[in-house]
């Protein structure tokens, strides 16, 4: 795929410039600034964030993917054992981790295509409006490969 461009709609601020001094100055009227806020003067644009994360899921299929383990298409090629291995060593962390293993909307570490379908669906749905992608991908010719090599 094409190296990423800036969508028409973006302007990228200046170097050097802080998102939290921006906002605090005026420069900015939001931003995605993760789960904790710079500085204690800001507050989050959505009361309840919470509660409207956990509604958005469950209609959603799940939350959104905020993190990917991604292997370089050429590894994935010559290597197929490799992806197989990192699969393995990952979903075997998430149980030693202990964290829920059902792959329902309300896990936040789905393994698998299937289980993050809808949301992977969904974000590609909304990355092809804001213009970030252009055309709608299928979520099996983004994931053929690896669908292939795991036996999904």
């Amino acid at each position: 795929m094409a190296e990423y461009k800036d969508p028409p709609t973006a302007t990228r601020a200046a170097a050097g410039k802080e998102i939290a001094k921006m906002l605090l100055d005026g420069e900015l009227d939001a931003a995605v600034v993760g789960d904790k806020l710079p500085d204690a003067r800001l507050k989050t644009l959505i009361p309840d964030a919470e509660g409207v994360a956990r509604a958005w899921a469950a209609k959603n299929g799940g939350v959104p993917i905020n993190h990917m383990a991604v292997v370089r298409d050429t590894i994935v090629k010559s290597r197929p054992d490799v992806v197989k291995e990192i699969y393995r060593l990952l979903l075997e962390s998430k149980g030693a981790a202990k964290l829920p293993t059902d792959g329902t909307p309300e896990d936040p570490i789905r393994f698998g295509i299937e289980a993050n379908r809808k949301t992977l669906e969904v974000i590609i749905d909304i990355c092809f409006e804001q213009r970030l992608i252009a055309r709608r991908f299928t979520v099996d010719e983004l994931f053929e490969d690896t669908r292939q090599i795991l036996g999904l």
